[in-house]
């Protein structure tokens, strides 16, 4: 979920009442907890980069018992060359990982090119060598994302390619969590717009194979759909919920 909605920008309101009964009623429902950070929190920008309104986000995930927060790794606005967003990026964490306790940072792989950060795999190894305390940095990886920017992991051969990169590069163990998504987009094409699983690029038979492979089956998954019904929200979540 986002507590900052990106129609108003603004951060959600919620009362200390409000905020006590979910952490007392629904929080125990769950073990792990997930929200995404905006949008338009940009670590790796050397120019402004959201890290003050990532606090404040933080903060309130906090005060909801929140367990991880996702991050996309941005670009290197402001910069020329892609290593000026990355060493952005490692700063910004390093900041994090000085100052905030208790809830667990998730950088996310990307799917655009030129200056992004974190669309290349080897970006976030390159990443992992300046962060000052590496063991407080985990990994989200998006099916979507990583087939748009040219991981062919709707082929088989693709997939154990995409592992292995993911193994060497970050190792597996620092990923905790898939977002499962199919790409209403071409391998390659660089461009971020999800499908509903099945109806997409990737396929439905590939992201079975990719959710259940040996290495990755014990992460949890999530599901970014697209705008459709209740109804088939649910199928599709029954769906998945019965792979496993």
């Amino acid at each position: 979920m986002f507590f900052v909605p990106q129609e108003t920008g603004k951060l959600i309101s919620a009362s200390d009442q409000e905020i006590d009964t979910f952490v007392k009623k629904y929080r125990p429902r769950y073990g792990k907890l997930y929200c995404h950070a905006s949008y338009w929190v940009n670590l790796s920008s050397l120019k402004s980069n959201g890290f003050l309104q990532l606090r404040r986000e933080i903060a309130f995930a906090r005060r909801l018992e929140f367990t991880h927060i996702i991050i996309h790794a941005g670009t290197a606005k402001g910069g020329v060359e892609k290593s000026e967003g990355i060493d952005s990026l490692a700063y910004a964490l390093n900041m994090l990982f000085k100052y905030e306790k208790g809830i667990e940072i998730l950088v996310e792989n990307g799917c655009h090119r030129k200056l992004a950060i974190g669309s290349d795999i080897l970006d976030f190894k390159v990443l992992l060598e300046k962060i000052d305390r590496p063991e407080r940095l985990n990994f989200c990886i998006d099916t979507a994302h990583a087939y748009s920017f040219g991981y062919d992991i709707a082929m088989q051969k693709g997939q154990e390619d995409f592992i292995a990169l993911l193994q060497s590069a970050i190792g597996i163990d620092r990923i905790k969590l898939i977002h499962l998504n199919d790409t209403q987009e071409q391998l390659g094409s660089y461009l971020d717009r999800h499908a509903v699983i099945g109806k997409g690029t990737i396929g439905e038979k590939a992201l079975k194979t990719f959710a259940l492979h040996p290495q990755l089956k014990h992460i949890p998954l999530l599901l970014e759909l697209p705008e459709i019904g209740i109804q088939e929200e649910l199928e599709i979540l029954n769906k998945v919920r019965g792979w496993i």
